[in-house]
């Protein structure tokens, strides 16, 4: 396919994700079967396989926010940083959060801590909120399908071994060795705190390989199945009206 007829599929598909967005505006849901007020993206990734370059790339390309592992994590542990972000959302949207979290809570009773809970609340109130991209943090597990899609990106070893010395001027060996320690403490908090197995694919619903798609390849990937979904939602949503 054409980089220029790919480029034509991409703005046709989002073309039908702003008619949704319309459609929503003018029909408001008695219910929150709607989803959020714009697209949630979440991307997982093995480190070293550029999965923050397409996050980033991704929230610069649809005007989304980004939200990484770090920004999250202290959110979840500032509990005024929390209410601030809660405080934003009208009074039909925080109830709709708060029995979600509810649900999530409920059927996932490891999450006992209050710093996990913390951060179920702050996943959920910023997808509630809509227009945002969430690297890492288990945050693909945590919003499942109320997510718009969820996007791992994967590579060889070898292959991030090499990006990770190019980009930090670091030998094989100690690029490798900072592979497996992100790797194995990125997977120790996916087992302790959600108890699945990192990496698993029902768990998403795209995975790119860096090896073979460059990062414009990448992105060109998420938006049409980002496009792909919304018009699905889009035409749902006039079966009902």
């Amino acid at each position: 396919m054409s980089l220029l007829l790919t480029e034509r599929l991409i703005q046709r598909q989002l073309n039908h994700w702003n008619r949704m967005r319309a459609f929503l505006h003018e029909h408001p849901q008695p219910d929150d079967r709607a989803g959020p007020r714009g697209p949630v993206i979440t991307v997982s990734r093995l480190a070293g396989s550029g999965g923050r370059d397409l996050a980033t790339a991704l929230a610069s390309r649809l005007g989304l926010d980004l939200q990484d592992h770090s920004l999250i994590a202290t959110i979840a542990g500032d509990h005024e940083l929390e209410h601030s972000i809660v405080a934003q959302l009208d009074e039909r949207t925080v109830s709709q959060t708060r029995l979600w979290v509810q649900g999530i809570l409920q059927r996932r009773l490891f999450m006992r801590d209050d710093f996990h809970q913390s951060l179920v609340r702050v996943v959920t109130t910023l997808a509630a909120r809509g227009g945002v991209v969430f690297l890492g943090r288990g945050a693909n597990l945590i919003l499942q399908e109320r997510a718009d899609l969820r996007v791992r990106v994967v590579a060889s070893t070898r292959h991030r071994v090499d990006r990770l010395c190019a980009r930090a001027n670091l030998s094989r060996a100690e690029a490798r060795a900072v592979l497996d320690e992100t790797d194995a403490r990125r997977e120790r908090f996916v087992r302790e705190v959600f108890h699945v197995e990192p990496g698993s694919p029902e768990n998403y619903d795209l995975v790119l390989n860096s090896d073979r798609m460059d990062l414009d390849t990448m992105v060109d990937h998420v938006l049409l199945a980002l496009a792909h979904s919304a018009t699905a939602a889009e035409a749902a949503l006039q079966q009902q009206g």
